[in-house]
């Protein structure tokens, strides 16, 4: 049996769902996206949908918020996890920005561009959205604090702060991506992000 009690094939199924509904958000935006597209988009009947989600479009899109959180980080590939030099931060720069190159620019990042359009309405879901970025700012944080104590970085480096810092630049890249289209918007971002880490280089750094 799957998670949740599903069978491998029901739980199939719901994941294809939360993809499809998960990717109409992310180009239409949630007030564009309706159970009828989600249904259509991932060939499945109403009901399927009503045993699936029995909590309807509500527990729905709280799957997509985790769906999303996950795509977040699975967006930055293994470098997110190997953030122990200055050579690695820059191979993260490099992946986090084709994988965005190759979408054209669109949809920005997938867990932010949920935060107006579901954190103030949905309590649950603003939470899930949180931890999202938690979990963020912990592989940010891991690296960080590898560099700290490899001396890379000045050992008074406030880590969480400056963690939190960088994955601040990060979104606001994102979100000036996607107003624009334009992956060069990312692209500075990306840079001041890692000007961040370079101001705490140490002497022998």
């Amino acid at each position: 049996m799957a998670s949740e009690g599903w069978t491998a094939k029901g739980a199939a199924t719901r994941a294809r769902i939360i993809d499809a509904a998960a990717k109409l958000i992310y180009e239409r935006g949630l007030t564009s996206v309706g159970i009828n597209d989600v249904r259509a988009a991932s060939s499945t009947s109403h009901g399927q949908i009503a045993h699936y989600f029995p909590g309807g479009r509500t527990e729905l899109l709280r799957a997509v918020v985790e769906r999303q959180a996950r795509q977040a980080l699975d967006d930055q590939g293994p470098e997110l996890d190997a953030l122990n030099s200055w050579e690695s931060w820059q191979r993260w720069r490099t992946h986090l920005l084709a994988v965005h190159t190759a979408r054209g620019g669109a949809g920005g990042c997938p867990l932010g561009s949920l935060v107006a359009q579901m954190a103030e309405s949905d309590p649950v879901a603003a939470h899930l959205i949180e931890a999202g970025f938690d979990a963020w700012t912990d592989a940010f944080e891991r690296g960080i604090d590898t560099m700290r104590r490899n001396g890379d970085l000045a050992p008074d480096t406030d880590v969480r702060p400056l963690a939190a810092s960088v994955l601040s630049v990060v979104q606001g890249g994102l979100v000036l991506m996607q107003a624009s289209r334009s992956v060069e918007r990312l692209a500075r971002s990306l840079d001041a992000a890692l000007r961040l880490l370079r101001d705490r280089a140490s002497d022998a750094g």
